[in-house]
């Protein structure tokens, strides 16, 4: 019976209309016939079998025969003349593959027919429901096919809507969806013949182009200035009533040596790029950029791991700090130092913004507390009023209960408040953010003295001083450099002293590296010195030997 002519042709016909495997399967005989297309796909060894029960029940994952089972007997005892079930068939490899298998049963003289459709549920759509342009699964097989033409060359153009996030956040994902629609349309109103669009996940498009290699980017960049006009043409024609950007990444492409995985990577990476560099612009695919980025995800890493790891390879280096006046020491700066398995010796100029990037800052900076207060309570045996200079990062004030960690460290050390001293950086942080000031306010109602680090670069402005939420300033070492050989660094240094002094701030002079220096510096007036002429960042026993050993001239 279904060998017959109509159900073959039948089968035939749609197995070039749809994506599905269409079957016909005769409950009264045990017979069955399905989409060629299927014995490719499936533990099946051909398309029509009469004895079906068996062949199926092979081709059906184990442990999902049973609810088959159950429903074909309701088919053939009437129980039932719909059937609609979600399980599991084999594939050649072996694999379980999750099938919708939808059929009703029709009866053809004595024989009853189910006839239906089998459809793989992991199978994805080739078209987009909101933009109706086709899907990133689409993009991949397109490249795949490339791949089998030799040489083939071009680029793919990756288009992301600006914070797309905050437009469905703010007006509700039914805007959002329009605006992918006018993107979409937009973007294939400014292609040309041979180019294809996809929509990908998010609010991100591909532009695929075949073309010249050498002039990929010039070519990419053109299209995307085009796409780009276009959009702010329909956004006006829709009187602003949704406003947006969009920036453009690209990368060119050599089917003969580049996979997809790889191209979509690059592509992904210049859009990154482009929306670093203050979005609504294009960026080529830089290799040289890629690499740095790489770098960067890999220190991360080993930063995590590090810390992970009992904080493996850091270690608290300590800089001297001197009193102005007899030269003796005052106290210490702590330095956070890493020695990477893998980097080595790294300078924390590179590391540390990555600590404050991922916010291992976090766990890391209350570390770095713990053995800072601990070393001072140390060497407070030698000078009792030993001070101890400790960083602050804004990551650690922002996103951590910072003051509380503070306070149980120190508490528990049993180490009076004023021996502590804790360092920020300028920043507009300090000058915006009111609960930067809040936290800084809560440092100085506990006792804890606060300096402002690097002060005269950046965003200097005299009302720190004004709002006495400091009371010392570090003066950077860019006006001390050949403060002796130039009298405008002299006089500003000397201006901001005597400013300080005069609402009751102490001041710290850091960088003074040479004799020359420190002699200016000495007729200043400045309450502190800090600089390599006295002595860099170094390890604790070296620190101590050096400054609180027996003899030593500093104290």
């Amino acid at each position: 019976m279904l060998g017959a002519d109509k159900y073959i042709e039948f089968l035939s016909v749609m197995d070039e209309c749809t994506d599905s495997y269409m079957f016909v399967f005769n409950l009264t005989d045990d017979e069955y016939l399905i989409s060629e297309k299927a014995v490719d796909k499936f533990m099946l060894d051909g398309n029509s079998f009469d004895n079906a029960t068996s062949v199926i029940s092979s081709a059906v994952y184990p442990p999902d025969l049973g609810m088959l089972v159950v429903d074909v007997a309701k088919l053939q005892s009437g129980q039932s003349n719909m059937h609609n079930l979600e399980y599991r068939w084999l594939d050649k490899q072996g694999n379980p593959i999750w099938i919708a298998c939808k059929g009703r049963v029709v009866q053809e003289g004595e024989k009853k027919l189910l006839i239906g459709s089998i459809t793989e549920r992991g199978k994805k759509n080739k078209y987009d429901n909101i933009t109706s342009l086709l899907s990133e699964s689409v993009l991949e097989s397109d490249y795949a096919e490339l791949g089998n033409i030799e040489h083939m060359t071009g680029f793919l153009l990756l288009i992301g809507v600006d914070n797309f996030k905050k437009i469905n956040e703010k007006y509700g994902t039914k805007r959002g969806d329009k605006v992918l629609a006018g993107v979409a349309k937009c973007i294939t109103e400014c292609i040309e013949e041979g180019q294809k669009v996809y929509r990908l996940k998010g609010d991100e498009f591909a532009v695929l182009s075949l073309g010249d290699y050498d002039t990929a980017m010039t070519d990419a960049k053109e299209l995307y200035k085009r796409i780009r006009s276009r959009i702010d043409w329909y956004i006006e024609m829709k009187d602003f009533s949704s406003f947006y950007t969009i920036s453009g990444g690209a990368v060119a492409f050599d089917t003969s040596c580049d996979t997809y995985n790889h191209i979509t990577d690059c592509m992904k990476f210049a859009l990154h790029t482009a929306k670093l560099r203050g979005r609504n612009t294009f960026a080529p695919y830089s290799q040289e950029d890629y690499d740095a980025y790489i770098r960067k995800m890999d220190i991360q890493e080993e930063l995590r791991r590090s810390i992970i790891n009992n904080f493996e390879g850091f270690e608290v280096y300590y800089q001297p700090v001197i009193r102005a006046g007899s030269e003796r020491l005052y106290g210490a700066e702590a330095l956070i130092r890493w020695n990477n398995r893998v980097y080595g010796f790294m300078s924390p100029v590179e590391f540390i913004p990555l600590l404050e990037e991922s916010s291992l800052i976090i766990p890391l900076g209350k570390w770095i507390i713990e053995q800072a207060v601990m070393q001072c309570k140390e060497w407070m045996h030698i000078i009792p009023d030993f001070t101890m200079n400790i960083n602050l990062s804004f990551v650690q004030i922002m996103k951590s209960d910072i003051l509380k960690d503070v306070l149980d460290c120190v508490d528990y050390h049993g180490i009076e408040h004023n021996n502590i001293v804790f360092e920020a950086t300028e920043s507009g942080e300090l000058e915006s953010n009111n609960a930067v000031k809040s936290v800084l306010n809560s440092f100085n109602n506990n006792c804890f003295r606060l300096a402002i680090d690097d002060f005269g670069t950046g965003y200097s402005n005299l009302r720190y001083i004004r709002d006495m939420l400091f009371s010392i300033i570090k003066i950077d070492r860019m006006f001390v450099k050949n403060i002796d050989k130039q009298d405008d660094n002299y006089t500003l240094v000397k201006y901001i002293i005597e400013m300080a002094h005069s609402l009751n701030i102490n001041v710290c002079v850091e960088g003074v590296e040479t004799e020359e220096e420190l002699n200016k510096v000495r007729n200043l007036g400045a309450d502190c010195i800090q600089g390599y002429y006295f002595g860099k960042p170094m390890p604790k026993d070296d620190f101590a030997e050096k400054f609180l050993g027996e003899g030593s001239k500093y104290l």
